[in-house]
């Protein structure tokens, strides 16, 4: 009888039990690597104390930053190669200061690699190291070649755009592309005839995306316009882009006509009145 009951007791126990084990919730989803590297690359300062970066090579400097961050580098040597730099990985940066201080990662990494010709990409949730012509290939970019002219350009080429990598998740937009800008050092304006469509929420996964190309992705959501004026974003309708672009193309006319009338010949002087 006891035998009985105490099987009796276990059977229950393990009714019981059941439903709590199929409510259980499933294990957490592993974060994404690529959104944890570009939180490492915005959101963290980098300190390399008191060491001299210009007397540095290019992979101690990586080593450190890998040890005390964890993110992973890979330098492309053959990139380097074919531009005709045979040991990248013993190049040290020519930067104007030695030390770098209250910078995040990516603005370290740009600053330092920039000097030696080169860029990276956010590849595979890792940074790979690359020439400036490679990454303007892989992303069809366009460059600027350095003049070495009086402000200082040594004649190292640069890409035209930076490189965005960033995701939004169902974020205003308004937030998004300050957010941006914020991190890549950009100017970006949102007019007031944006209005409400620029607090509409936008999504997107951008990876080594030129940032005009970005910005124009973002706000094409909202269906809104990016007007370039100079080195800086204008976000706004599309009525008042349109406007813009037919100001644009009435001075481009008139600048036109201009030229004409200048280039024309001189008409001979009227012969005098008998």
């Amino acid at each position: 009888m006891f035998r009985l009951a105490w099987l009796v007791a276990v059977c229950g126990l393990a009714l019981t039990a059941a439903p709590v084990f199929a409510d259980d919730p499933k294990p957490a989803k592993k974060a994404d690597p690529t959104e944890r590297l570009l939180s490492v690359l915005t959101d963290i300062e980098v300190d390399f104390g008191d060491k001299d970066l210009n007397g540095t090579p290019l992979f101690e400097l990586l080593q450190v930053l890998s040890k005390k961050y964890t993110p992973t580098f890979v330098i492309n040597e053959e990139s380097f190669r074919q531009g005709g730099v045979e040991n990248i990985k013993e190049a040290k940066p020519k930067l104007a200061a030695t030390q770098l201080r209250g910078v995040t990662m990516h603005q370290f990494l740009t600053v330092t690699l920039e000097s030696m010709g080169a860029t990276y990409l956010v590849k595979n949730g890792g940074i790979e190291i690359v020439t400036v012509a490679h990454a303007a290939k892989v992303t069809k970019s366009a460059t600027n070649a350095g003049s070495g002219g009086p402000d200082g350009d040594s004649g190292v080429s640069r890409l035209k755009e930076p490189l965005v990598s960033a995701v939004v998740k169902e974020k205003p937009l308004n937030e998004a592309v300050a957010k941006i800008a914020e991190m890549y050092d950009l100017t970006v304006i949102v007019a007031p005839q944006a209005g409400d469509a620029k607090t509409g929420f936008v999504t997107a996964r951008l990876l080594n995306v030129p940032a005009d190309k970005a910005i124009e992705l973002l706000a094409i959501q909202c269906d809104l316009r990016v007007v370039r004026k100079g080195n800086a974003f204008l976000i706004t309708s599309k009525d008042q882009a349109n406007e813009m672009f037919n100001e644009k193309l009435d001075k481009e006319r008139q600048k036109i006509e201009v030229e004409k009338l200048r280039e024309a010949p001189a008409k001979p002087p009227a012969p005098p009145a008998p």
